[in-house]
């Protein structure tokens, strides 16, 4: 994929993108001359950034070697959003197979039965999820995959997935033929998703949109693969429980099987390697679906406790859209240097302390909006 060069001073003075923190008129003159094997420039990988000045990131690899090549870059990207301190070490709850160099890994050591639903009356959590993100190890990312790549990796995905055991057993639906209109239908009903918004667009993820495009489910939405939407594989288990336990057990069962027949880019000292530098690590969201009508009147108070338990929240339909109905996505931040039994751990910590104190206040009264 060809892209013009770009200048630095294209970043707008008013844009918080992580990038712009480290990215000095030297060092993108240093890193603009190098490109990856599978064709990869800086001037791509912050393209995304510098047409959207409310970037989060900012950044994105269009391969797996983009992290070693723009090293300067990407490494205090990564440290500072993963609030890592020390060097670049990803854990993992997974035992490590005969495989360990391509990606691919045995079974989770230990259970996660012990974690009590969190809200079994069904009250407050609409649903729970969790997923991960999956880049094939012999493939460009995203950002930078040929068509006839895309297609291929596309048909050694499906091939996996055929391969599933009962529990996980579906259909796969490819979106290539579907009018936008269908997406949209399909879309709300799970066997489908949309195009990327302007920060993959610019990033030029959404190149050929739907070409090689598809979603695998089970019956009832339970499972599902995405495959070329951000990453070449979104892994999702979703439930409308407040059952973390149950959504992450089954995403293990899923990630043993697949693991056996794909290999994934990972590297030793950063994990799994997609496309976002947010994105890699264990490369997992875990999170929940919560309606606190009290907090939604405190947000400061809900910040503060979202924070002290390492998570993030989102919008009701996802990033960067608004809060409808005190719907609230809170989910974990980190996805490195924290193993993911450790990670869903720590988010059902944070979710039990975010319902009690949403139990413990009181709404506000007649024409008080609360503080």
């Amino acid at each position: 994929m060809t892209v013009e060069p770009v200048d630095p001073a294209v970043f707008s003075t008013s844009s918080n993108a992580l990038v712009t923190q480290f990215l000095t008129p030297a060092l993108f003159e240093r890193l603009s001359c190098l490109k990856t094997a599978s064709g990869f420039t800086l001037a791509g990988a912050v393209r995304s950034g510098q047409q959207n000045p409310d970037s989060s990131i900012g950044i994105y690899a269009g391969d797996a070697q983009s992290y070693s090549l723009f090293k300067e870059i990407f490494d205090p990207v990564i440290r500072t959003y993963h609030e890592l301190t020390g060097e670049i070490r990803h854990v993992s709850d997974f035992k490590k197979g005969s495989h360990q160099g391509s990606g691919r890994m045995d079974r989770l050591q230990t259970e996660l039965a012990d974690l009590p639903d969190l809200d079994p009356a069904r009250q407050y959590i609409l649903s729970s999820r969790v997923r991960v993100a999956r880049s094939l190890a012999d493939f460009a990312f995203t950002p930078n995959i040929r068509a006839k790549d895309r297609q291929n990796a596309a048909h050694q995905i499906q091939q996996a997935l055929a391969t599933l055991p009962a529990p996980l057993q579906g259909q796969y639906f490819p979106m290539d033929r579907l009018t936008p209109e269908q997406i949209i239908t399909q879309a709300a009903a799970g066997t489908a998703f949309p195009p990327g918004d302007r920060f993959q667009a610019a990033a030029g993820i959404t190149r050929g949109f739907p070409n090689a495009r598809g979603v695998y489910a089970c019956p009832g939405g339970r499972f599902s693969v995405w495959v070329h939407e951000e990453d070449h594989l979104r892994i999702i288990c979703l439930e409308n429980t407040g059952s973390l336990s149950s959504v992450f057990n089954r995403l293990a069962l899923a990630l043993d099987h697949l693991t056996q027949t794909l290999a994934f880019a990972w590297d030793p000292c950063m994990g799994f390697l997609n496309a976002c530098p947010s994105n890699i690590g264990t490369a997992m969201r875990a999170g929940v679906h919560i309606r606190l009508p009290n907090l939604d009147q405190r947000p400061d108070l809900l910040r503060q406790l979202v924070r002290d338990h390492g998570l993030q929240i989102r919008g009701t339909a996802g990033e960067k859209t608004a809060v409808s109905g005190a719907v609230f996505d809170i989910s974990n931040k980190k996805r490195l240097g924290i193993g993911e039994i450790q990670l869903i751990r720590s988010l059902h910590t944070g979710i039990a302390a975010i319902i009690e104190t949403e139990k413990n206040l009181s709404p506000p009264g007649p024409g008080c909006p609360g503080p």
